[in-house]
């Protein structure tokens, strides 16, 4: 009887049980990190204090996760809350810098009025197959007091 058992949970135990890929994701403001995130992450916000941004400023993300995609292009591109497609980097680098000048963006939002921009990624390999695009970050330019 026991060893009916003990077969039986070695069975049903896999099926029960799956494995996930750890996705993971660091945001930088010009070199510093100022958000680290992973597929577990609840809130994707950032709020930036856009009085104090300068020229050359950049935001940057980095993306990886346990199972790297070989020959692959890793693409990050940004919408407005408006759903407007605004910019779009990609690297071929697994874990390579992924960045925007934020005045670029700044200076598109206050023409369109948007305050949000939402930062999707995706894979593609070589043979033109994508992983499903995901939200990543959501960023907010606000003038904080």
């Amino acid at each position: 009887m026991n060893r009916i058992l003990i077969t039986l949970g070695l069975l049903v135990i896999p099926v029960i049980g799956f494995c996930d890929t750890l996705n993971y994701w660091h945001v930088y403001y010009n070199d510093s990190v100022i958000a680290k995130f992973n597929s577990d992450s609840q809130d994707l916000k950032i709020e930036i204090d856009r009085s104090k941004i300068k020229e050359d400023d950049t935001l940057t993300v980095r993306h990886g996760d346990d199972t790297p995609c070989i020959n692959c292009k890793f693409v990050l591109f940004v919408r407005d809350e408006k759903k407007r497609k605004l910019r779009i980097t990609e690297t071929n680098e697994f874990w390579g810098k992924l960045s925007f000048g934020l005045k670029d963006l700044i200076e598109f939002g206050d023409k369109n009025e948007s305050k949000r921009y939402d930062f999707y990624y995706w894979e593609q390999d070589d043979d033109g197959g994508k992983t499903p695009m995901k939200l990543i970050l959501q960023v907010i330019f606000e003038e904080i007091k």
